[in-house]
């Protein structure tokens, strides 16, 4: 099993409600990509340090798999929905 982590961080000039747009967007993939095993998204609630804003929690049975999920154009349609949204974002890939 691979887990498949993804943190952004969105601009400070985006709209109040990016974080809900991007959520629902991202909502979307598991139903669009059969690879997906496990897939959680979560916007950050913590009063703290914000570093990031969001995150994906994702699992797959392979990296292989993670490669089908990364190249399918429902995700890549996604990416390019979200990206003028992030100032960053940050991948992390681990055997689980």
């Amino acid at each position: 099993m691979i887990t498949h982590i993804v943190m952004f961080k969105i601009k400070a000039d985006a709209p109040e409600d990016a974080a809900h747009q991007m959520r629902a967007r991202l909502m979307e993939l598991p139903e669009a990509i059969d690879v997906v095993r496990k897939w959680e998204v979560g916007i950050n609630i913590g009063a703290s340090s914000k570093p990031f804003d969001m995150v994906v929690y994702s699992t797959f049975d392979s990296m292989e798999d993670v490669a089908t999920f990364r190249d399918h154009p429902k995700h890549v349609e996604v990416k390019a929905y979200l990206a003028p949204f992030l100032e960053t974002s940050g991948t992390v890939d681990y055997q689980s």
